[in-house]
C-alpha cells in the first residue's frame, strides 16, 4: 500500500508530458482501503488451494521425510469451490476497475486465455526437449537442461510468471513499432522537408522563382481541385446517404448484436461508407504513377485518355473499397457545380507515409484543366534555420500561401508517442516485477531440493564452477523458455490487434524482441543466482547431516 501511495507521486512526471494540466497528487481515503481491502481478498483467495492441500498431509509426514504424504482425494467440492471463487474474483477485480461487468469478464476471459496459452507452450517445449535431448553437449550443459523436467520442477510456473509480464511488454513493443511506422514520415535523405500549397495559378511561377533564388530545387508543382461526389453508378449520392442512413438506424433499433463489424480498409466493401459519400475530395491530374504508388488492379491510361467523357480516374484502394466501387463502375463528381463522369480505370495502393502529394483520386489531364485548383510545391531545405526565413519570405510576398515544416511535425508526433510509450511502459514493467516476485518464490520452493543436488554434485567430484555452470544453464534455459514463448505470443496479439484494431500492415519489431529476450535471460539468471548463494555456501557434510 504504502509502494503504491509513492507511485502516485512519479505520475506527474510520468504523464505530465503529454497532459496539458497541472496534476496534484492528493491521496483518497476510501482508494487506501479499497487497495488494503482486495490486497487481503487476493492474498486469501489465492491461498486458498494450497491451504486445503494441506488437509491430506498426515502430521508424521512434517516429522519425517520417508513418510508419504498421503493419497490424493477423489472429487473435492471445496478445492473446486475455491477454484470458482478465484474464477469470479479475477473478474470482479476487472469489472471494479472498468466498471463495467460484461468488459470485466472479457478481459478475465483474455487473460486467462493468455495464461492457457504460455502454459501450454511451456509444457509443449519442455516435453520437446526432453525428446530431443542434446545427449553431445558438455555434462554441465545437460545437467541444467535436464533439471527442467525433473521431479517437482518448477519450469511451468516460472515461465508463467514472467512470460506474462513479458507478453505484456513485448506486445506494447509490437505496437509502438508498428504506429510509428505509420506515424513517421518516409522523409529520407534527399526527398522534401517543407510543403507549400494553396498556391493560386497567378502566383506559381513567383513563389518558384522566390526558392530557386535562395538556391533551393523545386519539383513540378502538383495541381489540387476540390469536388465532391454526385453520383456512383447513377445513383444520386443524396439517395446512398438516405439509405445508409436508414440502415444505420435499423441496426440502432435491433440492437449491437446486428450492427456488422467494420470491414477491413481497403478489403471487399458492402456498400458505401456515409463519411466517403459526404466529404469533399481534392484530387489531381496527370497521366502517370508516382513512386508512392503501386497499381493493384487495372492499368494506367495512355497520355490524351481525357479527351471525352466518360473520363477515366484512379481510386485508391481504401477509398473505392468505403465507396464500394471497383474497375469499370461509373463515379460522377461535382467540380464547382458542374458534372464529371468517369470510369474507374484502376486502383492504387498509396503509400500515405511517403512525403509525397497523394490522392484518393487521380484524374487525366485535360478534364480539370480550366477548373478552379491551387497547386502544391516542394522542396528540400537541410537548415531549420533556412526553413523560418523562407516561409516568412512566401507570406510576405502572398498571405494565402500556408507552408508546412515536415521535420517539427515528425519531431512533435515522436514526441508524444515516446511519452505514450513510456507511461504505458510504466505500468507494464509492474507485471514484470510481478513476475519476479513469484520467480523467488518459485525457486525458494525448489531450493532445498537444489541444496541436495548440489550437495552429491559437489560429493561426486563437482567443483564449484561447475555446479554453478548446471545453475547458470538451468536460469539462462528457463529465461529463454519464457522469452521464446512471451515473444511469440505477443507477435500472435500484436498481428490481431494490427489487423483487425488499427487495421494496419503489421511487421515484427526484431530488435525490441531481441532485447526483451536478453533482459528477461539475464534477470533470470541474476535472480536464480542471488537467491541458490545458500547452495553455493553450505558445504556437502552439512547437506547431507541435516537430510
Amino acid at each position: 500500500m504504502l509502494l503504491g501511495l509513492g507511485l502516485q507521486f512519479l505520475m506527474p512526471a510520468v504523464f505530465g508530458a503529454f497532459i496539458p494540466l497541472d496534476v496534484q497528487v492528493r491521496p483518497s481515503l476510501a482508494a487506501v482501503l479499497t487497495g488494503l481491502g482486495v490486497g487481503l481478498w487476493v492474498a486469501v483467495i489465492f491461498a486458498l488451494l494450497p491451504l486445503l492441500q494441506v488437509r491430506a498431509v498426515p502430521p508424521l509426514a512434517v516429522l519425517r521425510r520417508d513418510v508419504d504424504e498421503g493419497t490424493r482425494r477423489g472429487f473435492d467440492g471445496w478445492s473446486w469451490l475455491a477454484r470458482a471463487l478465484l474464477a469470479l474474483s479475477v473478474v470482479g477485480l476487472a469489472a471494479l476497475q472498468v466498471q463495467d461487468l460484461a468488459q470485466g469478464a472479457a478481459f478475465a476471459v483474455g487473460v486467462a486465455g493468455a495464461l492457457l496459452v504460455l502454459w501450454g507452450a511451456a509444457v509443449a517445449l519442455t516435453r520437446a526437449l526432453r525428446r530431443w535431448f542434446p545427449h553431445r553437449l558438455p555434462y554441465t550443459t545437460r545437467q541444467g537442461l535436464a533439471n527442467l523436467y525433473r521431479p517437482a520442477n518448477q519450469t511451468v510456473a516460472v515461465v508463467l510468471a514472467l512470460g506474462f509480464g513479458a507478453f505484456l511488454l513485448g506486445a506494447l513493443a509490437v505496437m509502438q513499432h508498428n504506429l510509428l511506422r505509420q506515424l513517421s514520415l518516409d522523409g529520407g535523405a534527399g526527398r522534401p522537408n517543407l510543403v507549400l500549397f494553396d498556391i493560386q495559378p497567378d502566383q506559381r511561377a513567383d513563389v518558384e522563382q522566390l526558392l530557386r533564388d535562395r538556391g533551393h530545387a523545386v519539383q513540378p508543382a502538383v495541381p489540387i481541385v476540390p469536388m465532391r461526389l454526385r453520383a456512383i453508378n447513377g445513383r444520386p449520392v443524396s439517395q446512398l446517404i438516405a439509405t445508409s442512413d436508414s440502415l444505420e438506424a435499423l441496426r440502432d433499433s435491433l440492437g449491437e448484436e446486428a450492427r456488422p463489424r467494420r470491414r477491413e480498409r481497403g478489403g471487399e466493401g458492402q456498400g458505401p461508407e456515409r463519411w466517403a459519400l459526404r466529404r469533399e475530395y481534392r484530387s489531381t491530374y496527370r497521366d502517370s504513377s508516382v513512386g508512392s504508388e503501386k497499381l493493384v488492379v487495372g492499368d494506367w491510361w495512355q497520355p490524351g485518355a481525357g479527351a471525352a467523357p466518360p473520363y477515366p480516374v484512379s481510386l485508391e484502394t481504401g477509398i473505392a473499397s468505403d465507396l464500394g466501387v471497383t474497375i469499370r463502375d461509373t463515379v460522377t463528381w461535382d467540380v464547382q457545380g458542374v458534372p464529371v463522369v468517369t470510369v474507374v480505370k484502376n486502383l492504387r495502393e498509396v503509400n500515405w507515409a511517403r512525403f509525397e502529394p497523394n490522392f484518393f483520386a487521380v484524374f487525366p489531364e485535360g478534364p480539370l484543366a480550366e477548373a478552379p485548383q491551387g497547386f502544391v510545391l516542394l522542396t528540400r531545405i537541410g537548415d531549420a534555420a533556412e526553413i523560418g526565413r523562407v516561409q516568412r519570405a512566401v507570406v510576405q510576398r502572398h498571405p494565402n500561401v500556408t507552408s508546412v515544416d515536415l521535420t517539427s511535425v515528425q519531431q512533435t508526433i515522436e514526441r508524444i508517442v515516446d511519452s505514450v510509450t513510456l507511461a504505458i511502459n510504466f505500468m507494464a514493467f509492474f507485471s514484470l516485477a510481478t513476475g519476479v516476485v513469484v520467480l523467488v518464490g518459485a525457486l525458494a520452493t525448489s531450493r532445498f531440493q537444489r541444496m541436495r543436488e548440489a550437495a552429491l554434485l559437489k560429493t561426486l567430484g563437482a567443483t564449484r564452477r561447475q555446479v554453478v555452470r548446471v545453475m547458470v544453464t538451468e536460469y539462462a534455459a528457463l529465461g529463454v523458455l519464457a522469452a521464446v514463448v512471451a515473444t511469440g505470443l505477443s507477435a500472435a496479439g500484436g498481428w490481431a490487434i494490427m489487423k483487425w484494431v488499427f487495421e494496419l500492415p503489421f511487421t515484427v519489431p526484431w530488435l525490441g524482441f531481441g532485447v526483451l529476450a536478453l533482459v528477461l535471460v539475464a534477470l533470470t539468471v541474476i535472480t536464480g543466482l542471488w537467491n541458490s548463494l545458500d547452495v553455493f555456501r553450505r558445504t556437502p557434510v552439512e547437506v547431507l547431516r541435516a537430510d
